[in-house]
């Protein structure tokens, strides 16, 4: 029997590339320094879940960041929430730097070379987006938005919540009838994707899936933990089954009011990758604490999955911090100030002295 196996031909799919650790094609999510984070992106196929913070805030910047990365690539777009207008997210979504502005704007924050310390100049920088980064991902400016041009002519999709009559019959056994609308909605849209990549070996594409605030008050009724690990498992099959990548954030922090106290935990085992953000706004102890007076939340990678593949990787620290600048959202390694605290008189004064005439201080040499 021959050990040699014909290498299958890589997918060629516009902002995609196959990734370096497992060899997957993987996607952006629209941030450097987060695809960093994850091994430099997400593969195709899976599912990225993000804990939002209380207020949504930040969750809301990854996901614009997720949807601005597939208009720039030219991916269909899903756009679903109850909580608020898709067209308004839509509408939005940042602009993609020009190249010429990127690079001057590298050149401005390049640090000079260090004369004296000159061995710092050989670390490895603090800041993941500092990295030399790839041809996969793009960056953004959230001070300005797409143009409604470039909008109008992509192919987007966006669901509030109607639809509720659905003919799958898998699909009706949701008590809440929106899980079923949504489901379908996904459901025939990736249907359509997959019927247009068939049909032409030249055009095939990824979708991107945004669900919003997936889990928030507005979906929650008697049977709610029945049919939301429903929902999540039905969405695992059809996007592991298509060239599909979906974004989903949820307020995990709201379902320890609930009666199931595993639900957390199951919710999190459907995700491939899961990580929360935790905002510091409104805790006193985090916002007086120096350590995080640089940053506005702290990231916890929960999960990294082993796609399709033996091993996982693994990140070389899950310290990791995140501010929201004027223009971009960054994540950083989580480092400690210098102490440069003055030490307490009492401590100096229980100082040995090696002087026989004592001022006020006993000595270990006086008689």
């Amino acid at each position: 029997m021959s050990g040699f196996v014909k290498r299958r031909r890589a997918l060629n799919i516009n902002g995609t590339r196959l990734s370096v650790h497992t060899g997957h094609c993987i996607v952006s999510l629209g941030n450097p320094s987060l695809d960093h984070v994850f091994g430099g992106g997400f593969p195709i196929g899976s599912i990225i879940g993000i804990g939002e913070d209380k207020h949504g805030n930040y969750a809301r910047v990854l996901s614009k960041y997720f949807l601005a990365e597939g208009i720039v690539n030219k991916h269909p777009l899903l756009v679903a929430t109850m909580d608020e207008d898709a067209t308004q997210l839509i509408n939005k979504l940042p602009t993609p730097l020009e190249e010429s502005k990127l690079s001057e704007n590298s050149t401005s924050q390049e640090p000079g070379t260090m004369r004296i310390a000159f061995r710092y100049n050989q670390l490895a920088p603090v800041d993941s987006e500092q990295k030399p980064s790839t041809s996969l991902g793009h960056y953004f400016d959230l001070t300005k938005t797409i143009s409604p041009d470039m909008l109008h002519a992509h192919d987007i999709t966006c669901w509030n919540g109607g639809e509720l009559e659905t003919s799958a019959p898998v699909f009706r056994s949701f008590k809440n009838p929106h899980y079923a609308s949504l489901l379908s909605c996904i459901q025939r849209k990736s249907s359509e994707q997959q019927f247009n990549s068939a049909s032409d070996t030249g055009t095939k594409n990824v979708l991107r899936i945004s669900l919003n605030s997936i889990g928030s008050p507005l979906w929650y009724d008697k049977n709610f933990s029945e049919d939301f690990l429903r929902f999540m498992v039905l969405l695992k099959m059809i996007v592991r089954n298509t060239l599909s990548v979906c974004l989903i954030t949820v307020p995990l922090h709201l379902f320890d009011h609930l009666d199931d106290e595993f639900l957390c935990r199951k919710v999190r085992n459907m995700f491939d990758f899961s990580f929360d953000l935790e905002a510091f706004a409104g805790q006193m102890e985090e916002q007086a604490n120096p350590v995080f007076k640089e940053y506005h939340g702290l990231l916890n990678v929960k999960k990294i999955a082993p796609f399709n593949s033996l091993s996982t990787f693994h990140p070389k620290t899950r310290d990791l911090a995140f501010k929201l600048k004027r223009s971009k959202f960054v994540i950083e390694k989580l480092h400690l100030p210098p102490d440069i605290a003055d030490d307490d008189s009492s401590s100096k004064s229980q100082l040995p002295t090696m002087s026989c005439a004592s001022v006020g201080v006993k000595s270990k040499l006086d008689f």
